[in-house]
């Protein structure tokens, strides 16, 4: 018997692991894997100051990033679907236009304070550097719009297998590993996920036309996205000001452990965009909430994995003894953040710039409050400030859920009955 027209087959399973969002995890699975082997071979291969200037380069590209694309990247998400058109190959030119000059000269600043060279091979690689990865990023915003997150989920796994080869060539050929070759390999890296962007599967390009974009909003957006930065990816980049390199680098090391499993998080709430668009009080289904419980169950698990392989690579880094006490500290902060970040999305996605840019202030205020609280007290231990974070943030998240969608989620998730009315 001849199959129906338009039925497709597909292998057991893999509809489930569609619905379930598997294929986003295994991605951000090889992203992370990626990702530790390159950050532990660095760690092996360059000295503890050197890496430790390596990962401020790498901080100061991404808040200048943020100025580089106009904060637009969730607009182009917001906007890709629209009919008509609301985002064009205009705003893509215009944004650049715009933020790449003045996220060059924010780059310069940043570098400048950090008592770091602007003149010389490493920012010359930064500036080239962010122009490229503002396109990727813009285009890669736009796909994820019309629901093709594969290339999004995996580009930073392919800049760090790139960077794990260059490293592993220079290191067999015994050379010296500076911090221009590690950002010459990275710009190399950016360029190849640039050319995949191309790529039929990664959907079609904006629709050629003039901006459509509002100038306002794009400002707003660049207001929220970089205080969302500070909050989220400045930290380094404080405690770089007073705090030596060699601290610096073990920081970054176990920020990127303790990090990884709310990314995992995300990348499978990314999945869910297009359901959690337009999300309200009345509509916000319990299958919906649960995200929340299960993200934060996922992130256990990995929390428990991660802590084993700090524990085993330690003793392998130079930097590894200062990198597993630091871990041991900010883990309760980013294990929240598994919780969190689901609350993050769907706000993110539903209330307004304006309303986003006022609750990332007061959340910014309150994190430089307490590194000022914990840096008087504790100067030589600025990685304490998550223990205040761990409460400030649950607390304001909740409070956000409940001013837009009128729950406190934690209450509900918590409720023997979920599905009753609050």
């Amino acid at each position: 018997m001849k199959p129906a027209a338009g039925t497709s087959f597909a292998l057991p399973g893999i509809r489930l692991a569609q619905r379930l969002g598997l294929g986003a995890l295994a991605s951000r699975l090889y992203v992370y894997l990626s990702g530790f082997l390159a950050i532990f071979l660095i760690a092996a291969q360059v000295a503890p100051a050197r890496f430790g200037e390596y990962s401020v380069y790498q901080s100061v590209l991404e808040v200048a990033l943020v100025v580089g694309t106009l904060g637009s990247s969730l607009l182009f998400s917001r906007n890709a679907a629209s009919v008509p058109p609301r985002v064009t190959r205009g705003d893509l030119v215009r944004t650049l236009a715009i933020g790449l000059p003045l996220a060059a000269l924010l780059a310069a600043g940043v570098v400048g304070a950090q008592r770091l060279p602007v003149a010389g091979a490493p920012f010359v690689l930064i500036v080239l550097s962010l122009a490229v990865f503002a396109f990727n990023s813009l285009r890669l915003s736009y796909s994820r719009g019309l629901g093709h997150a594969g290339l999004l989920n995996l580009e930073s796994g392919v800049r760090a297998t790139v960077l794990v080869l260059g490293v592993a060539t220079l290191a067999a050929l015994g050379l010296e590993i500076g911090v221009a070759h590690l950002l010459a390999i990275n710009l190399l890296a950016l360029v190849l996920v640039g050319a995949a962007i191309f790529l039929p599967a990664n959907g079609a390009a904006p629709p050629a036309g003039p901006p459509v974009l509002a100038l306002a909003s794009q400002a707003s957006a660049t207001v929220y996205a970089l205080l969302t930065f500070l909050l989220r990816k400045s930290d380094l980049l404080l405690v770089a000001l007073f705090m030596p390199l060699g601290y610096v680098g073990a920081f970054k090391l176990a920020f990127l452990l303790a990090e990884a499993p709310s990314q995992f998080v995300q990348a499978f709430l990314v999945t869910k965009t297009p359901a959690m668009l337009d999300a309200n009080a009345g509509n916000l289904t319990i299958e919906k909430l649960r995200l929340a419980r299960h993200s934060f169950l996922l992130g256990c698990v990995l929390f428990v994995g991660l802590a084993g392989l700090m524990a085993v690579a330690a003793p392998l880094l130079k930097l590894g003894p200062e990198a597993r006490d630091i871990f041991v500290c900010i883990a309760p902060y980013f294990l929240l953040r598994t919780y969190t970040v689901h609350h993050e999305t769907m706000l993110s996605l539903n209330a307004t710039m304006g309303s986003l840019g006022w609750w990332t202030l007061l959340e910014f205020a309150l994190r430089l409050a307490s590194y000022g609280v914990v840096i008087s007290l504790f100067p030589d231990k600025p990685h304490y400030v998550f223990f205040i974070a761990f409460v400030t943030d649950f607390v304001l998240y909740e409070l956000r859920m409940r001013a837009l969608f009128g729950f406190f989620p934690i209450v509900r998730l918590l409720r023997p009955a979920l599905g009753r009315s609050p």
